[in-house]
């Protein structure tokens, strides 16, 4: 049982909104001084306080991401035994700081606030570097199979040592990267947040006193936490399971992501077992095993603030939560792999978190987002100066779920739409291209009661020879997003080089392609998933949609069996079609659409945890090797007509349990 705070409720609460002031103003600062597009307009960077203990006591809400409570700041905090006033740190590495960091592009600082010579709080930052070196422009691919491929790794260091910058340092990074002044300057906004947070802390101690203000940070962690668990409470007990995939090239079987939901009073525990094994691709999700690790937490948190929009946004709130993450496995990887597009792997699981919710709750949770959040980025050689430009062209997100009472958010998903758009005339300006599209395509929104937010359409035409594009994050191409309680599953993600034109190409998940002058590339995103039955809808709203773009005439009849004569709804007409279909639909809880549904009859959830669980069970250096053996051989019965079981595992193993044995 936690103590009962001494500190009356209103001065915690004023603490609280003082706090939060601190870090919406240390994400402004961020915001309106970075030098990268991926700063000052994606706004993908983050800034939080953290308690001495490192768990966060303050992150924004308003500006950066939100990935910032639960975030592991003991890792870093502890990598120095002594801090003086002026110092600042810098990390990038995610096996340095154990989680802290999960990708080489997230470049951390952190600095200590003293107050009267103790530390009373550190303030972080982190910034979405376009470029820190590596084997591609822009640090990220998929296909990258190793940490040494993703660019420089910075261990905790010391930046700064009682205010004085350690310009070896700086040197070294800036010489690793494409783009050194862009980063210098993205590292110099950060380095104005932290002094922000460092004046306005000081203020506050200043003002209420010191130890009022250290009691206030326990007291504020304590109270979220109550929140929390008196949230938790309103969940029924039970055991809830939800399962997805991720869909990387170059992988025998679809990347499987599972989660098993219990709730139990004011806890909930959180186990990945069955999920994949860590991959020889950019997918691995870096962990470190962390309790309440914020890359795996969002989704709940998320659900909080739903219900409780003022509760206190720090790490306070994922106490009550339990993780179980096998060693191995995607979630918890091991040290030295690579992890460029981990966000992939962190987006799915907030699917299945959800999945597990929805079965939770039914009346309060959405069908699945889109799934995915592709970072598109070019570059190219300025004719000019002979320099490498590095920009994101766009973070490209799909709809979002319909919901229980509401249609999904068009273009933006629940899961990632804390990322902003990239200004067509910003990208025009940086890059040599022409934004030929960007909206919302025909027929690409999730029928529903409540249909799915629209998926985004974006095309581009490149104006000079040479420019190269990267894109990472690129899912939903196979396996939709699943739609809930009758709603159907979302339409798929497709990129085209050059569509309707001769050499049309399918780029799928594009890794790296150089472009030609005149060369026109077309994105179209996942939509999210449909809930309630489509035939429910009102007739009023699918006409609606129709005059607003989103749906077709056709769409309108075949989804929603809603008949349209000059742009009015035939209501006889739209009565009897739909009496036909209601006599013989019976909506399923989820929709996870036919691609998914055949894999599973191919590939049985139980043969798939089987096959993890046996590898799991066999020396680390040898899973990858067994693996593709394995998985082989099953795709061979498959392909024979056979059905898998799960006693092939184990029989299979036993037969090449030599060393030497090949696939």
């Amino acid at each position: 049982m936690m103590a009962k705070s001494d500190i009356d409720p209103v001065l915690l609460e004023i603490l609280r909104n003082r706090f939060k002031a601190i870090v919406e103003e240390m994400a402004s600062v961020t915001l309106r001084t970075g030098f990268t597009v991926f700063v000052k307009e994606t706004s993908d960077f983050g800034a939080c306080l953290v308690a001495p203990s490192g768990e966060v006591l303050s992150a924004p809400t308003e500006t950066s991401v939100s990935l910032m409570v639960g975030l592991p700041g003991w890792e870093a905090i502890n990598a120095f035994e002594h801090y003086e006033e002026g110092d600042v740190c810098i990390a990038n590495d995610p096996d340095r700081t154990k989680g802290l960091s999960t990708h080489l592009p997230d470049i951390w600082l952190w600095k200590p606030i003293f107050v009267d010579g103790e530390i009373i709080a550190f303030a972080f930052n982190f910034i979405h570097s376009s470029d820190v070196g590596g084997r591609v422009p822009g640090s990220i691919s998929p296909i990258n199979t190793d940490i040494f491929q993703e660019g420089i790794r910075i261990p905790p260091l010391k930046l700064f040592r009682k205010g004085v910058v350690n310009q070896d340092i700086v040197d070294l990074v800036l010489l690793n990267c494409r783009i050194p002044d862009q980063n210098w300057g993205d590292i110099k906004a950060q380095l104005a947040s932290l002094a922000t947070a460092e004046r306005r802390v000081k203020e506050l101690a200043g003002r209420y006193g010191r130890d009022v203000v250290t009691k206030g940070i326990v007291d504020l962690l304590d109270s979220a936490e109550q929140r929390a668990r008196g949230i938790i409470r309103s969940i029924p007990d039970g055991v809830y399971n939800a399962s997805d995939y991720m869909e990387a090239e170059g992988v025998a079987r679809p990347i499987r992501i599972e989660l098993t939901m219990t709730v139990d009073g004011d806890t909930i525990g959180l186990d990945f077992t069955g999920t994949d094994l860590q991959v020889a691709a950019a997918f691995n999700l870096p962990t470190w095993g962390q309790q309440g690790h914020y890359m795996l937490s969002l989704a709940l948190l998320n659900y909080f603030r739903t219900l409780d929009p003022e509760i206190p946004y720090n790490s306070g709130l994922i106490r009550p939560v339990g993780f179980e993450l096998p060693l191995g496995t995607i979630v918890n990887p091991e040290p030295g792999l690579a992890y460029g597009v981990r966000a992939a792997t962190f987006i799915r699981v907030m699917d299945c978190i959800m999945g597990c919710l929805a079965q939770a709750l039914p009346e309060a949770t959405p069908a699945a987002s889109s799934g995915a959040i592709s970072i598109v980025l070019l570059s190219v050689i300025d004719q000019e100066t002979g320099q490498r430009r590095i920009t994101v062209a766009q973070p490209l997100s799909g709809g979002s779920g319909g919901r229980p009472r509401q249609d999904g958010i068009e273009g933006t998903s629940f899961t990632g739409g804390w990322l902003r758009n990239v200004p067509n005339e910003v990208l025009e300006a940086e890059m040599p291209i022409l934004v030929e599209e960007y909206g919302y395509p025909l027929d690409r929104a999730a029928a529903g009661r409540y249909r799915g937010g629209s998926a985004i359409r974006f095309r581009f035409r490149n104006l000079e020879d040479g420019t190269v594009m990267t894109a990472r994050g690129l899912e939903r191409f196979r396996f939709s997003p699943w739609g809930f309680k009758g709603g159907a599953a979302g339409p798929n993600a497709n990129v085209t080089l050059n569509p309707g034109r001769p050499g049309e190409k399918d780029l799928g998940q594009l890794d790296l392609v150089t472009l030609e002058a005149d060369d026109v590339v077309e994105f179209t995103t996942p939509s999210g998933g449909g809930y309630g039955d489509p035939l429910a809808r009102p007739a009023d709203a699918v006409r609606d949609d129709v005059i607003a773009g989103f749906v077709s005439e056709e769409a309108a009849l075949q989804d929603y069996g809603v008949v349209l004569k000059n742009g009015a709804v035939d209501e006889d007409l739209t009565a009897r079609e739909r009496g036909v279909r209601r006599s013989s639909t019976l909506p399923e809880t989820f929709d996870k659409g036919p691609a998914r549904a055949a894999f599973e009859a191919q590939w049985p959830e139980d043969v798939q945890r089987a096959l993890i669980a046996a590898l799991l069970k066999q020396p680390s250096a040898r899973r990858r090797h067994l693996q593709k053996i394995l998985e082989s051989r099953l795709q061979a019965e498959i392909d024979r007509g056979v059905s898998l079981q799960t006693s092939m595992i184990e029989t299979w193993l036993e037969q090449v349990g030599s060393k030497g044995a090949k696939p």
